[in-house]
Order: C-alpha cells, then sequence, then structure tokens
C-alpha cells in the first residue's frame, strides 16, 4: 500500500473518565434509590477509583461501608447494573461541566448516541434539550476541540441571537451571513420578510405565535350596536347605585368596552383606571354576563381581587 499499514474500525466504545469527583457526584444524584450525597461520600472515600469494579464485581463489600446493610448492598449492585450505560454516558457529561439533571435528560432523549452527538454537533443540544442554550453547548464545543468559526456554531448562534437580540456574540467575521440565514428558512426554523426597512428574520415559533395572536385579536374585535344615549343612561344608573362618579373620559372607556370585543384602556396611576373597570364590571353585572378577571402578576391579581 501506498500509505502503509491501514486501519479499519468496525466498532468502538469511548471510555469515559471515571475520576472521583463524577462518581460522587453520579452516586449520589439520585440514580440510585436509597444512595444520598453523604453514603456517596462514604462509598467513594473508601474505594475511590474502585469503585464501580467493587460494585459490580464484590457488591457485598459494600456493606463494610456505615449505613449500608448486606441487602441495601445487593440493591445497589442491581440498580448499578440495569443503569450501566447511563452511568458512564452521564459521568462522561459531567466532565464538560454538566449538571446531573440536565445529563440524564440528555442521555434520556439521545440514549447510546449521546457522544457522537456530543462529539459531531454539540449545537444540537441547544435545539433539542430544554435547559441548554447557546453558551453550554458552546463551552462543550470549545472543549471538544470544535472551532470558532464551524457552520454548526454560526447557525446554532444566529437561532440564539435571534431568540435573545444578542449582539456581538459569536466574535467571529461572518462574511456570508445570507447563506446561513437561507439555510435556517430551508429548515423552516426562520422566517424571512421584505419590508420597507429591508430584510426582517423571526425565529418560526414566535413568528407563528404573533401572526396567531394577532388572527385571536382580529376575530374577538367585534362591534356591538348600542345606542349611545341607551348605554349613558345604563352608566349614570350604575354611578347612582354604586356611589360612583365618572368623569368624561372614564364614561367614555366604559362606552368602548360596551360596544367593542376588545378595548385597551391605558393610563398612569391615579388616572382612575381602577375606577373604570368597577364602572365596567358593574355595567356587565347588570346585563348578566359571566365576567372573567385575570392578571399577569401577582400584585395586578391582587388590585383587581380588591
Amino acid at each position: 500500500s501506498v500509505y502503509g499499514t491501514q486501519l479499519r474500525v468496525l466498532n468502538y466504545e469511548i471510555k469515559a473518565p471515571e475520576d472521583l469527583l463524577s462518581i460522587e457526584r453520579y452516586l449520589g444524584s439520585g440514580a440510585i434509590k436509597g444512595v444520598g450525597a453523604s453514603l456517596a461520600g462514604r462509598i467513594v472515600k473508601k474505594f475511590r477509583e474502585d469503585t464501580f469494579r467493587i460494585i459490580e464485581e464484590e457488591p457485598e463489600r459494600l456493606a463494610e461501608v456505615r449505613g449500608i446493610s448486606e441487602r441495601m448492598a445487593r440493591e445497589i449492585a442491581v440498580q448499578v447494573e440495569e443503569k450501566k450505560d447511563m452511568r458512564k454516558a452521564m459521568i462522561y457529561l459531567q466532565k464538560f461541566g454538566i449538571s446531573t439533571t440536565l445529563a440524564a435528560k440528555i442521555y434520556q432523549f439521545y440514549g447510546p448516541k449521546t457522544y457522537q452527538v456530543l462529539e459531531g454537533n454539540p449545537y444540537q443540544l441547544a435545539d433539542q434539550i430544554q435547559g441548554i442554550g447557546f453558551k453550554i453547548a458552546d463551552e462543550i464545543a470549545t472543549k471538544i476541540g470544535i472551532h470558532s468559526d464551524s457552520d454548526f456554531r454560526i447557525r446554532s448562534g444566529i437561532f440564539y441571537t435571534l431568540n435573545k437580540l444578542a449582539s456581538a456574540l459569536l466574535e467571529v467575521e461572518i462574511k456570508d451571513i445570507e447563506k446561513y440565514l437561507m439555510d435556517l428558512s430551508m429548515e423552516k426554523k426562520i422566517v424571512l420578510k421584505e419590508s420597507e426597512e429591508g430584510l426582517r428574520v423571526y425565529v418560526s415559533h414566535f413568528y407563528y405565535l404573533e401572526l396567531n395572536t394577532a388572527k385571536m385579536l382580529h376575530d374577538l374585535n367585534l362591534e356591538y350596536e348600542e345606542a349611545n344615549v341607551v348605554i349613558e343612561k345604563k352608566i349614570h344608573q350604575i354611578e347612582k347605585e354604586a356611589e360612583m362618579q365618572l368623569d368624561e373620559k372614564q364614561e367614555n372607556a366604559v362606552m368602548a368596552a360596551v360596544r367593542n370585543g376588545i378595548m385597551i384602556l391605558t393610563g398612569g396611576p391615579g388616572t382612575g383606571k381602577t375606577t373604570t373597570i368597577n364602572a365596567m364590571i358593574e355595567y356587565f353585572h347588570s346585563e348578566n354576563m359571566e365576567i372573567m378577571l385575570a392578571a399577569p402578576t401577582g400584585r395586578a391579581a391582587k388590585r383587581m381581587t380588591e
């Protein structure tokens, strides 16, 4: 052969580095029923790097550790054996600073493909695993040795930037950003729209959320025919019964609420929004309508309840 002796790999297995801290973290993570952080610490302190070999080959020796009975030792050994593949993956993932909770999520999603995904394109973690964003994926990629100008990184970074509006995040010179935008558009991850100001770029998820919200608002914005004189008469009746006095703007606001499917009421503190809302509630009560109030914050909810 021109190139000398050749090597052809039929299959391979990544040997997970098993340092003491990672072993202790895994054992105490809740993955093994009945083993908490302090017990995990005692097991690793006694058997050190030999911990998993002891559990797998001489489980009875676990009973040498304070707090472990012979029965419990057998139960631990059974669980460790059942979760052997998951354990190796979690210890491997902890090498990249990933917490045990996230590591478990990653393994549950990818299973044996975990190693392949991480070493091939860790940026897909940001797309597929909740709790992992671009920055964590970027840190993993750096540790693995993926270059800062890799296509995976730039595409993931653009997508993240659109999501987070974070400028200067990538710290690389992107000469042909259009190429990446077209790729993301073809994958239906983003929506491109021409406008008078130029090209607008949306994350697909948010674009369709906004579109749907606008459609629902449009569908709800019905107009109700009711003579002004009739509405005014009812408002004055409410003022009298509830002993409240509305000014012209507040009265107009109540009328607008009666006549429209949607009405937006704005105003700074002390401009009478609460009184106006009370008048609206009284009006719809008098019409025997069901009223539902909702608020986006606890404080606003409390105010509405009052």
